[in-house]
Formats: C-alpha cells, sequence, structure tokens
C-alpha cells in the first residue's frame, strides 16, 4: 500500500467545540488529492478526508471575534493602568509604580497588540455533496486566503474549470428546463 505524505497547513488550534471531559482541537493537512481535517481531544482522533474532486465550495466569513478580544484586552488594560496608577501614587517612590505598570502592560499589552497585528477573524466551511463540515483551525483571513490559494489549483486540476459563457449556459438549462418539461399530464390532480 503506498505511504500517503502530508504537509501541514494549520497548526492545531482549540477549542473547536466542547467535549465533556476535554476541548477538542483541529489541524488541517494537504494530502496528494485530498484535505485531512484532524480533530483530536486528549482520548481520541477523528479523521475526515475532503477529496478535490468532492468538494463544491468553501465559505468564508468574517467574524467580530478580533473585536470581541479587543475590548476584553483593553478594558483589562485599562483597569491595570489605574491600578498601576493607584500603586505609584500611594507609595512614595514611583519606581513601584513604573513596575507594576510595566508587568501589568506586558500582561495584557502585548495580547492586544499580537490580536492587532494578525488579521481580521474569520470562519470557514468546506461543503461537499453530502455534507458541511466547519474548519476551525482557519480562523484568521490572511492565513485563510493564503491557504486557498494553495488548494485552488489542486481542485480545478482534480474537477477542471468552467468558462464564463459554460456558467451561464448553464444557468439558463436550469432555469428554463423546468417549465418546459412540465406539461398538463405531469401535473396531479387537484381534489377539492
Amino acid at each position: 500500500m503506498a505511504q500517503q505524505r502530508y504537509q501541514r497547513l494549520t497548526r492545531e488550534r482549540g477549542p473547536a467545540e466542547f467535549s465533556i471531559l476535554a476541548m477538542t482541537r483541529s489541524s488541517l493537512w494537504l494530502g496528494d488529492d485530498h484535505l485531512l481535517l484532524v480533530e483530536c481531544t486528549g482520548y481520541t482522533e477523528n479523521y475526515k478526508r475532503f477529496f478535490f474532486r468532492d468538494i463544491q465550495s468553501f465559505t468564508i466569513r468574517q467574524t467580530k471575534t478580533r473585536a470581541v478580544w479587543n475590548w476584553i484586552w483593553g478594558a483589562f488594560l485599562v483597569i491595570s493602568g489605574l491600578i498601576a496608577w493607584a500603586a505609584g501614587n500611594s507609595y512614595s517612590s514611583a519606581t513601584t509604580g513604573f513596575i507594576v505598570g510595566g508587568i501589568l502592560l506586558s500582561i495584557f499589552g502585548i495580547p492586544l497588540l499580537l490580536n492587532n497585528l494578525w488579521s481580521p477573524t474569520c470562519a470557514c466551511e468546506i461543503r461537499t455533496a453530502v455534507q458541511t463540515e466547519s474548519l476551525p483551525s482557519l480562523c484568521r483571513l490572511r492565513k485563510t486566503q493564503r491557504i486557498m490559494n494553495l488548494v485552488r489549483p489542486m481542485i480545478i486540476a482534480a474537477q477542471g474549470q468552467l468558462t464564463g459563457d459554460e456558467v451561464s449556459a448553464r444557468l439558463r438549462e436550469t432555469v428554463y428546463a423546468p417549465a418546459a418539461e412540465t406539461s398538463s399530464g405531469d401535473i396531479p390532480p387537484v381534489i377539492s
């Protein structure tokens, strides 16, 4: 049996969802002809394969998670600033206030800065003919776009690509075909 080679696309990210005893962490891997979603708890690992020939769409939507975390870290930063200011005023030496302020600034300011340096947050879903699955490890827009640019040519190679004329022709077929096929013999009788 041929051994599959995988390339890691995303690191494990959690919590994707909460289990009874542990949090689920997920990562995304690129195989030769499919994407592999690995969801693991402390006790089990689940694998879901999405073959390139079966993928219908990716849905990416921007979320407000980054703004929520900005408010949380900002509130803690303001509170810690007030504590540092009070500590500096209550003691005779100002160095105590600077030390307390520096520690609290690093505890709450660095996560706030990092959250703003990373790209906006997003939610990504993959759709096949039989399921729609959330991809929780694709949570930042810049990383998601980078991975989509990597995966898109592989999907096109597996499925082919329609031109604009073919898309409009298929749309016309689906819009006008049901109306043309319906005749009076196909309509069920009305029972009153």
